[in-house]
């Protein structure tokens, strides 16, 4: 509740994505209190998601959105059911933004234009599947990584954080292969016994940023 009536706007923020994983009654007392002061037009989204979630319902699509992308055959069939899971209020959506550019003055970077996510197929995998916690620079703006990004691990089967990381890789501007099913089994398990968030430089000491 203290994050949620504080004076800066980028900690009400991060109280509001908070409260969105929370019971609902605990959630919507934190969300209750963050409308006591001013909700910015950045932080209306995750607001509106937090409050979706919590009361068990999806939000109505804006508009209908034609899907392009050069994919096709299975990898096509990833890359769509990516495109939905992406979209649940409280997975990616929340804090990376529809159209994948992140709120950058909440301190969550983009999936835009970044070799973070169009580079390594391990070091992407081993990210969703355990989550990042610490600072980092994404396309040459630092992050303090406050908040961690949540490990959808014990979350997704396979094929589901195949279909986000190929969904990710092939929107917002980005173009790279589609990451398979049987390589996030292969990153499971060689990661199996890694515990906690992995912080950024840690994972770049084992997959250096490309060029």
């Amino acid at each position: 509740l203290k994050a949620a009536s504080d004076s800066h706007g980028r900690v009400r923020l991060e109280a509001i994505v908070t409260a969105s994983w929370l019971p609902k009654a605990k959630g919507m007392e934190i969300l209750d209190e963050a409308t006591k002061h001013s909700i910015d037009d950045w932080m209306q989204d995750a607001y509106r998601m937090a409050v979706a979630h919590l009361d068990g319902r999806a939000i109505a699509e804006k508009r209908t959105e034609r899907v392009a992308t050069g994919l096709s055959g299975a990898d096509r069939a990833l890359f769509l059911k990516g495109k939905t899971i992406y979209a649940k209020e409280g997975y990616c959506i929340t804090c990376h933004q529809p159209d994948g550019k992140g709120l950058p003055a909440a301190g969550f970077p983009p999936l835009a234009q970044t070799k973070w996510v169009t580079g390594s197929e391990d070091r992407l995998v081993s990210v969703i599947l355990k989550g990042l916690h610490g600072p980092m620079t994404v396309n040459g703006t630092k992050y303090a990584g406050q908040v961690p990004m949540t490990p959808f691990g014990g979350m997704l089967k396979d094929e589901e954080i195949a279909a986000i990381a190929t969904y990710v890789r092939n929107s917002f501007g980005n173009k790279a292969p589609a990451v398979s099913p049987q390589k996030v089994k292969a990153v499971r398990a060689a990661t199996k016994n890694k515990t906690g968030f992995y912080a950024p430089a840690d994972l770049l000491k084992l997959y250096p940023l490309e060029k």
